[in-house]
């Protein structure tokens, strides 16, 4: 069955019930493993009972070419053949029967066979388990997080299967229009029709290159430019684009805009500039003179019509962000070069090389291009078409040099193996260091804060506290749990009293810590605290106290409003609004309990640490404290 059904999606999709305890990890695991080893049995007894009729299945003659990639892996590994094909997708299932077919020892089969099946589970449903309680931890933070985690997730897989659908249907699709092209420019005898019949002869060693990119250049183009028509007459692509940033825009955390950012870099002129000189650099060392020229020329061009197309276009961003000619948003410039750059890079290391390391060089290259356009998406500096523009526009740009590069025959030794080294090398380093040095910089500047506004402290109590958020928000019009508690103190003020009532700081978030919480072996008194999101933000302050038993705590998360106190002679001091949770482990797993009642103890708290009880105790009004106020 795993010929036909993607075996891999199957149980990966099982590890994530696994993840959210729906299955249990044993019993999951041993299913999986029985059924591999049962079913790639069942292939080789019908493999020994066809040597004895000396009749292969028919399902053999219809898929021959994993027929024969199966027959030259059992010459060439024996026993091996077996562990290697549970891992090779569609001839899984060819390897056991034609073992079967050759009279391999029983014994010697069925090591192999429960040896890879015991592998071959958990490399597939473990994977899925760690997804699965990842998404229920992000589900448990923040309902933003875990959905931009589902979407990020799926842009990624679509780009990966387009990619490698491309990669396997290319060859074909080219062949086919190439015996349509050559048909019909025979019957013209013109100028052009000699000049394709030349560049299509499939005589010619580059010929399928030539289609290949021909291929991509058409796809390519189509999508740019029928994006740029939809622009120009303010089509329906123009109203997906507010729907598709008002969506983006409503998903955002801080966690996601750290991650947002550290993608938008990797695709920023700190990052790949170094990449073209130094890719330049070793071109020049291997003395490769020709595809210097083209490197740098593919690059500079591709730059330069980014550039004019923004000026010619005049296309406003969705958001305030730049000045100059960096204000107008068609097409994105981050989209357009990390196509470019990436696009072309994949295409010199994957000249000569054999058809896995092209389509993992093609996958790299997509991957890196959808996380760079997608951060731009999120951030909110760029529409939808301007990155499917850009990216189709880089994508056609690419096709066309490298097919002038193969036309005119250039091959010079690059050491593809080493480049591509090279250029991970550049592109890890370059990014990370300049999230090192721009990071904090990046982060404030495609950050979305509110203006500030200011009360006094009577128009506070009596009815101003109704400018603050009443209930934790996730997306839109999704109400969580009631904020019980406004506080009005100076930040070190606020801590200290916290601290004097017994209100400690929780323990660290580390990679130990996260790595705990995830797989649900969290120690009771090393657990960090889950953080909470409200519209995007987290909590500004968090602190525990010990409950009644170790398994149960109290949890206060406090969030820092864009409103302040105006009191005379006291200085302006801001308003923060918040809840007192009670958190309880169970299994080993964080679960939270949200408090619906008044906040007595913290209450209490604030009136040991001589903060004061300024608004009175209505229903559905949350309890008003202030630490330099009087009571009014």
């Amino acid at each position: 069955m795993g010929t036909f059904v993607p075996a891999a999606l199957v149980l990966f999709c099982a590890g994530v019930l696994v993840g959210n305890g729906t299955l249990g990890i044993l019993p999951t695991l041993g299913v999986a493993a029985i059924a591999a080893i049962a079913g790639d049995g069942v292939s080789y007894e019908l493999g020994r009972r066809a040597q004895r009729t000396g009749r292969l299945p028919a399902i053999t003659l219809r898929h021959r070419a994993w027929f024969d990639k199966a027959e030259a892996l059992i010459h060439r590994r024996g026993a091996a053949s077996v562990l290697i094909a549970r891992f090779t997708g569609a001839i899984r299932a060819f390897v056991p029967l034609l073992a079967g077919f050759a009279k391999m020892s029983r014994g010697r089969f069925y090591f192999a066979n429960v040896f890879s099946a015991v592998l071959w589970a958990p490399a597939h449903i473990l994977p899925g388990a760690l997804f699965g309680n990842s998404l229920h931890v992000a589900e448990a933070v923040s309902g933003r997080l875990a959905l931009l985690l589902v979407l990020l997730v799926v842009v990624l897989w679509f780009s990966a299967w387009a990619v490698t659908a491309l990669r396997r249907n290319l060859a074909a699709l080219a062949m086919g229009l190439r015996g349509r092209a050559v048909a019909a420019m025979s019957v013209h005898d013109t100028r052009w029709s000699r000049v394709l019949r030349r560049l299509l002869d499939p005589e010619r060693s580059e010929s399928t290159a030539m289609l290949g990119a021909m291929v991509v250049l058409l796809g390519a183009a189509w999508v740019f430019f029928s994006v740029l028509e939809d622009l120009l007459t303010h089509d329906s692509l123009v109203r997906l684009d507010l729907s598709v940033f008002a969506f983006l825009q409503q998903l955002r955390t801080q966690v996601g805009d750290q991650a947002m950012i550290v993608f938008t870099e990797a695709g920023s002129v700190g990052v790949l500039l170094p990449l073209i000189v130094l890719v330049l650099a070793w071109l020049c060392w291997r003395r490769a003179w020709r595809t210097a020229a083209y490197w740098v020329g593919c690059a500079a061009f591709g730059e330069l019509l980014v550039q004019v197309l923004k000026y010619t276009l005049g296309r406003q961003r969705p958001l305030t962000l730049y000045t100059g000619n960096e204000q107008f948003s068609f097409p994105s410039g981050h989209a357009s070069v990390s196509a470019v750059v990436l696009g072309f890079l994949a295409f010199l290391v994957s000249r000569g090389q054999p058809s896995a390391w092209r389509t993992g060089a093609a996958l790299l290259a997509a991957l890196y291009v959808t996380l760079v356009s997608f951060s731009r998406l999120y951030l909110g500096a760029h529409w939808l078409s301007d990155v499917v523009g850009g990216a189709s526009m880089g994508l056609a740009w690419v096709a066309v040099v490298a097919m002038v590069y193969t036309q005119r025959g250039v091959h010079d030794s690059l050491a593809p193996k080493g480049l591509a080294g090279v250029a991970l090398l550049v592109l890890a380093t370059g990014t990370l260091s300049w999230h090192y040095f721009r990071g904090s910089a990046d982060l404030a500047f495609y950050a979305v804060t509110p203006k500030t506004r200011a009360l006094t402290a009577s128009a506070w109590t009596q009815n101003g506290w109704r400018q603050l958020p009443e209930r934790r928000r996730e997306l839109a019009g999704d109400g969580e749990e009631p904020f019980s508690v406004q506080i009005a103190c100076p930040p070190d003020e606020l801590a200290q009293a916290l601290a004097s009532a017994g209100w400690t700081s929780p323990p660290p978030w580390d990679f130990q810590s996260i790595l705990l919480t995830v797989t649900g072996s969290v120690a009771s008194d090393a657990a960090p605290v889950l953080p909470r999101f409200d519209q995007g933000r987290r909590a500004d302050i968090t602190r525990v106290r010990t409950g009644a038993t170790q398994d149960v705590r109290g949890v206060v998360r406090l969030w820092r409003s864009n409103v302040q106190l105006v009191v005379p002679s006291v200085p302006t001091e801001p308003i923060w609004y918040g809840a007192l949770y009670s958190e309880r482990r169970d299994s080993g797993k964080l679960r939270d309990h949200v408090t619906t009642a008044p906040p007595d103890a913290l209450i209490a708290s604030a009136r040991q640490a001589g903060v004061t009880q300024v608004g009175s105790l209505v229903p559905g009004m949350p309890v008003l404290l202030a630490c330099r106020i009087p009571k009014s």
